[in-house]
């Protein structure tokens, strides 16, 4: 059954990347900030607005997410991107996030739909997992084999399931 993935995007790209890879989505719905130094520059940004980044010095730039995973014409920002004004407002996030899901959920029946909640800020993250939860898809986290920088997750991380069954 194809899929399709929501993730929030924050400061970090690579844990979106990582998601992306194992869990192989056909469609990719990124939920990201608006604004001049919103996290959208991550996803539509023209160059390489992505950057690999070792405490406050720039080691490397790469492109955008859907050019690094190479979603091509899959990808469509109108389609597949939501802007968030205020990426700290619960109710925006979660309104937002969820109406995607429900509309998902009547439009796509052939497909799985799942969702990340590794990057964006701590209420865009909360959002999408209260929305997934509310609306019974599937939920994941991507998290580093070995958790040594409690800032951010880094390279080496695994995505992985996360258990929700207490909801029922």
């Amino acid at each position: 059954m194809p899929k399709i993935l929501l993730v929030t995007v924050g400061g970090s790209f690579q844990p979106i990347v990582t998601a992306i890879r194992s869990l192989q989505p056909e469609r990719i719905i990124f939920i990201a900030s608006d604004g001049e130094k919103g996290s959208k520059s991550q996803v539509i940004s023209e160059g390489t607005p992505c950057e690999v980044r070792r405490g406050t010095e720039v080691v490397e730039r790469l492109p955008n997410i859907p050019t690094q995973v190479e979603l091509g014409d899959r990808f469509q920002p109108q389609r597949d991107l939501i802007l968030v004004q205020n990426p700290d407002d619960l109710a925006e996030c979660y309104l937002k996030i969820q109406q995607c899901i429900c509309h998902l959920q009547q439009e796509a029946l052939e497909h799985e739909i799942l969702a990340d909640y590794t990057g964006g800020t701590k209420t865009l993250s909360a959002a999408l997992v209260l929305a997934a939860v509310d609306c019974g898809i599937s939920l994941y986290l991507t998290i580093a084999t070995t958790r040594e920088n409690l800032v951010k997750v880094e390279r080496g991380e695994l995505t992985r399931l996360v258990d929700t069954s207490f909801r029922t």
